[in-house]
């Protein structure tokens, strides 16, 4: 496999090896997850860095290409804290920074969150999972304590096609494999996996956010409310994410189901990595009034913003925990555990909603 020292050159795809300090914003649409997520340009976010994560992503078999957002390299990211607001400055190539605003504007600023969404009418109802996930970065995670800038990985901004996306994000797996965790934090995880739908179902609820056109606004819910459903509450949940307020979108959910199935399709060839566990995010365009021709496989964006356009799409996020075959040891080789039961199940609660 490549070396992570390898990264660094992904950074310059621009062709530009100067760099630019630019102001990087909390990313409003984060429904999931524990790390916080920031937006570098309309098309770009960024995460903390983690090696497996990183390794992943170079080495990314070629069927995967089409299920996993595009990788764009590293970045690293300052924070500034200054009369109780936070912000974000990143260091990127001068030919991706003409992309980015030159200054920071108030509503820019963590205190208020609300970046990204076009209409202020519809704000109601979004939650500031965002807002708990940067401030968790800093507060329990140590991040910027001594003031250095953090490594992060940029990665595709998956909702940049859509007006007002519908995210649904949920985590996948049977067990929990994480090589640097501690004996009582895997206890947890595996107390966890157990008393939640990843058991029977093979995946449980991260997080949503659904925008309902009768309302003009978003109805979202967060973890802690995911895991405390089970199967008929998941169901229930999954006839809510896909009603936009005026009618159930089965046209959305059948082509949701066609794309899961060309996915496990892809995983079920690849031998590159044993995918422990990851997160699937399912992606719509919640308003009623955009009509955008959907793709069979989802294209690599540009830096710019003439991106192509999307009625929905299902990618795989998050891969901490996928190791390398040759990494794996014999136990871990000879171990069901995974992420397809995951997504035959959600296949097969899908089509028995339509």
């Amino acid at each position: 496999m490549m070396d992570c020292s390898d990264l660094m050159p992904q950074v310059g795809v621009m062709g530009e090896t100067e760099l630019e300090r630019v102001a990087v914003t909390p990313f409003v649409h984060q429904v999931g997850g524990h790390t916080c997520v920031l937006q570098v340009t309309p098309n770009v976010i960024c995460k903390p860095y983690q090696e497996n994560e990183a390794l992943f992503y170079i080495n990314l078999p070629e069927g995967l290409r089409g299920f996993v957002p595009f990788y764009r390299g590293v970045i690293n990211i300052s924070c500034d804290i200054s009369n109780s607001c936070i912000k974000f400055y990143g260091e990127v190539p001068k030919g991706l920074a003409r992309f980015i605003p030159e200054t920071y504007e108030e509503e820019d600023t963590l205190t208020v969150i609300d970046h990204g969404i076009q209409d202020s009418d519809c704000k109601q109802g979004l939650r500031d999972w965002s807002d708990q996930c940067v401030r968790r970065q800093i507060d329990r995670y140590g991040y910027w304590s001594e003031g250095r800038s953090q490594k992060f990985i940029m990665l595709e901004n998956l909702v940049a096609p859509y007006r007002f996306p519908c995210v649904m994000d949920l985590k996948m797996g049977t067990s929990h494999r994480s090589p640097d965790a501690s004996e009582a934090k895997r206890r947890m995880l595996e107390e966890r996996w157990m008393s939640t739908t990843s058991s029977s179902l093979g995946f449980r609820m991260c997080g949503i956010q659904v925008y309902k056109n009768n309302s003009k606004s978003y109805v979202s819910h967060d973890k802690y409310y995911g895991r405390g459903l089970d199967k008929s509450g998941v169901k229930n949940e999954m006839l809510n994410f896909f009603h936009d307020g005026v009618s159930l979108r089965k046209d959305v959910i059948a082509s949701i189901v066609t794309k899961l199935r060309q996915m496990l399709a892809v995983l079920e060839t690849q031998c590159a990595f044993k995918l422990f566990s990851c997160s699937l995010l399912i992606l719509y365009e919640g308003d009623s009034d955009v009509t955008n021709d959907s793709r069979d496989v989802p294209m690599a964006p540009s830096f710019d913003t003439n991106v192509p356009s999307s009625s929905n799409d299902v990618r795989l996020i998050d891969f901490a925990n996928a190791i390398g075959i040759s990494s794996c040891s014999k136990e871990d080789l000879a171990s069901k555990a995974g992420i397809r039961f995951g997504i035959q199940s959600l296949v097969d609660l899908l089509e028995e909603i339509i």
